[in-house]
């Protein structure tokens, strides 16, 4: 044994052990990527399905009513609203406030048509992560929503909208959480 170590060249089987390191780092870093990717997906699916809640007018509001500019009185009711969303966001109150501001958007487009959201199903499409880093995560979802409307003479009508949500989490205290999302339904389209 000792003749045969001493015509080992160790340079290669250093190298031998660095190569079975690397191979066994990224095989378990691949298996762990794919195990948060599939959290990930499960979690941006459920949210949008939950959010549906934001695209719709609340009860106790007259939205035809509404003079269609920036209103305190559409966030409040939004807001309570949207209390259920709160642990999909990092930090709570401050993304939660600014999706809100965001669906302002939403509700002057439709309050330019002269109808009023009353209820909105939002399905995921495709679920595409288009990077996974660090602890970072942006998600891509292709979203169709069925947009239930009525008019102020009590017609009702549906709008089926496709539109593209970009997603940002971020993986803090164990949980990947929301940092920012941008939807396709913020805007008129």
């Amino acid at each position: 044994m000792k003749k045969w170590w001493k015509n080992v060249n160790r340079g290669l089987l250093l190298l031998l052990i660095v190569i079975i390191a690397v191979v066994t780092y990224l095989i378990a870093d691949s298996i762990h990527n794919n195990k948060e990717k599939k959290v990930i997906r499960e979690i941006a699916s459920q949210y949008i399905s939950d959010s549906s809640s934001l695209f719709s007018t609340p009860e106790d509001f007259d939205f035809f009513s509404w003079n269609g500019a920036y209103s305190e009185s559409l966030s409040e009711a939004l807001y309570s609203r949207a209390k259920p969303l709160e642990h999909y966001y990092v930090d709570n109150e401050i993304v939660l406030h600014q999706e809100i501001d965001k669906c302002q958007e939403f509700f002057m487009y439709y309050f330019s048509l002269q109808v009023s959201p009353v209820s909105c199903t939002r399905t995921p499409a495709k679920i595409e992560i288009s990077q996974l880093y660090n602890g970072s995560a942006t998600v891509i979802v292709s979203t169709v929503s069925k947009i239930e409307y009525t008019s102020p003479d009590g017609s009702r009508g549906v709008d089926e909208r496709k539109s593209t949500d970009t997603l940002q989490f971020l993986h803090t205290d164990g949980e990947w959480r929301l940092v920012q999302v941008d939807s396709g339904l913020y805007e008129g389209e």
